[in-house]
């Protein structure tokens, strides 16, 4: 008798994270998932050394490799690599949910997911996709507590004193 395998899913910062196929079946060689972002959503930018593979399935995005002065959009169809430790993030530019399926190579990024993230569970309240995230009361301290250990650098601007 064969069984389903139910996807592993969890609530990374501002987004929805479905593992379609995780980091653990492939030995650490490659991980997949679909990530839905709510309007305004997404990372601040970083670096991993991970390469990342972005197909836009939904939604319009504004992405940064390398050049945090120079976006440019991504739409439905569109697919942006990221080589390792680029320094990258995305955006949901639209009114409505965004999403994308990402593969990560090797997948150590996964990891990271699952310390920073919540485990959807049958009664875990799930965010609002259709709205802007309330960024006053999202909690990052974990994001960046765990960064450093998972090899995850953020690229912040610095803070200028008086």
């Amino acid at each position: 008798m064969k069984t389903e395998k139910k996807n592993e899913e969890m609530i990374v910062l501002t987004d929805l994270i479905k593992v379609l196929v995780s980091n653990h079946e492939t030995g650490n060689e490659y991980a997949v998932f679909e990530e839905n972002v709510p309007p305004l959503g997404g990372p601040p930018p970083h670096t991993h050394p991970d390469e990342e593979i972005f197909y836009i399935v939904e939604g319009s995005f504004e992405f940064i490799l390398n050049d945090i002065q120079n976006p440019f959009k991504a739409h439905q169809g569109s697919v942006l690599h990221v080589p390792s430790n680029a320094v990258h993030t995305f955006k949901n530019v639209g009114q409505t949910p965004g999403k994308m399926v990402v593969i990560l190579s090797p997948g150590n990024l996964m990891d990271y997911f699952r310390v920073i993230g919540t485990t959807v569970e049958e009664n875990t309240p799930l965010p609002d996709l259709n709205k802007v995230p309330d960024f006053t009361k999202m909690d990052v301290s974990k994001a960046f507590q765990h960064a450093r250990a998972h090899n995850v650098h953020f690229v912040l601007p610095e803070v200028m004193e008086n």
